[in-house]
Parts: C-alpha cells; structure tokens; sequence
C-alpha cells in the first residue's frame, strides 16, 4: 500500500513537472512573439514617420509664400490656400503624435523610454499645440488661460506636446461640435518646501466620466464601453500622457465628476518646476 501511495506521488509530481515544462516553453514563445511584435511596431511607426517631416515643411513653406510680398495671388485665394494648407499642417501634425504614441508604447514595453530635458516655457508650447488643433477642429472654440508670463523649467518639450496633444485630441473627440474646450496653465509657488509647480488643465465639456472607470483610462489600448461609439481611436493617448507625466516625476488624474454627469471632463496634471537641466 505505502509503495503504490508513493508511485502515485512520484507520478503526479512527474506530471506536474511536465506541465511545468510545457508553461515555461509557452511563455519563453510568447515572449518571443511579443518581441517580435514590437519590433514591427516601432517598424511601421519609423516609416509612417518618416513622410511627415517633409509633408509639414513643404505646407509650412507654402503658407508663407502665399504671403510673401512678390505673390500676385488674389487675397480671397490666398486665404483659402492657406486654411487649407494649415488643415495639411494640422492632420500632419496630430498623425505624427500617433506615430509617437506607437514608438512610445513600444518602448516601455522594452524599457526604452526617455527623456531629453532642456529649458522650455510650457506655456508656449501649450498655445503653440492649442493654434495647430484650430484647423482640424473649427467647430469648437478653445479657451486658453495661461500666465502672460513664461513658466520655464527642465522638461522634454517635445514630450510635454505630445501629451498637451494628446489630451486636447480626446477632448476635441469626445465633445460635441459648437462646444468649448479650455486649456489652462498656473504656476504653483510653494508654500514650505521648493519646488514650486505648474498645473495643467484640459476641460470639455462632454459628458463626465464617472470617477470609478478612472483606472481603465491610462490602461495601453484601454477605452471605455460608453465611449466605443462615439469615436475611434488608438487607445493609447491617456497611457502614453500618463508615462510622460510621470518619467518627468509628475502626476496626472481625472478631475472627479459632479453629479449630473453633464459638465464635461478634465484631465489634470502637475509637474515640478526644476530649472536646472
């Protein structure tokens, strides 16, 4: 009885050994694959990157030479080439955020994400995101309330466009058209212990997300049931914010809703003020 009892032990813990076995080669193939994967994302993402450098430069040049002195256009003309040459600049622009958000998500999911600080004044780069979202959105109106001002410190400009964009894209996307979207800026001085803080702002006024679906948002490719409907989108915008806001050792939420569930969201980030890189 004792040698059957320990043949049955032996047995399953052979089995068990085997099951252990066959674990361990699945997860070292899926690895295996989702490496392979992200290379080809960061791929694709390179060569979609790669056009739209010149697509910007050229409409750029164009618009400015609509107005130079020389240029016999008629006026009515010349503003209508321009408006359309700054919807060009404009959907150049937003695409090549996606672009960014793509590479992005696939260097954190390999460890490669990184900052390159230099001073920067985030007020203007949050008007300069602001007048390259105008052309593509001329049904909504924006709000701008910053300091007159510079805010300076050591950040990643080009970071904190992507994700001032980002923020700004989802709010254009999921508010009604006729409505009004606020970008707002404030220093925040300290009160004990420097540094001091700026506070960044994005409000719309779509319905409210309920403060509880808050952990889905920042999720990589993470959207919510309710928004399905309303437009399509990479799913990565909020993480992609979320990594930046964070590698510069901020901190970014979702303004909690008021009950009703009418009076729009906010997205809301903090970052130090360092000033030196």
């Amino acid at each position: 009885m004792q040698v059957q009892h320990e043949k049955s032990q032996d047995r399953l813990i052979e089995e068990l050994q085997q099951q252990i076995d066959q674990l361990t080669a699945e997860n070292l193939l899926l690895k295996e694959q989702i490496t392979r994967k992200e290379q080809f994302t960061a791929m694709i993402a390179h060569e979609l990157r790669s056009p739209l450098a010149p697509i910007i430069n050229y409409a750029q040049m164009l618009n400015r030479g609509l107005f130079a002195p020389k240029n016999n256009v008629a006026e009515p003309v010349k503003k209508s080439l321009s408006r359309n040459t700054s919807i060009i600049i404009s959907q150049a622009q937003k695409l090549a955020r996606l672009v960014n958000d793509l590479l992005d998500a696939s260097r954190l999911a390999t460890d490669q994400f990184t900052l390159i600080c230099k001073p920067c004044d985030v007020v203007e780069l949050g008007r300069e995101v602001v007048e390259q979202l105008r052309p593509v959105a001329p049904y909504h109106s924006f709000v701008v309330d910053t300091p007159v001002q510079a805010i300076n410190g050591c950040w990643d400009g080009g970071r904190l466009q992507q994700a001032i964009g980002n923020l700004l894209d989802n709010a254009i996307k999921y508010s009604d058209e006729r409505s009004t979207i606020t970008l707002r800026i404030q220093l925040l001085e300290p009160i004990f212990d420097p540094p001091a803080k700026v506070k960044v702002s994005v409000h719309n006024q779509g319905v409210s997300i309920r403060t509880e679906d808050m952990q889905h948002l920042f999720r990589p490719f993470g959207r919510l049931e309710a928004t399905r409907e309303i437009r399509q989108g990479s799913g990565l915008g909020l993480y992609i914010t979320k990594s930046i806001i964070e590698a510069h050792d901020g901190k970014l939420w979702l303004e909690e809703a008021t009950p009703g569930g009418q009076n729009g969201t906010t997205f809301t980030f903090e970052l130090p003020v360092e000033q030196r890189c």
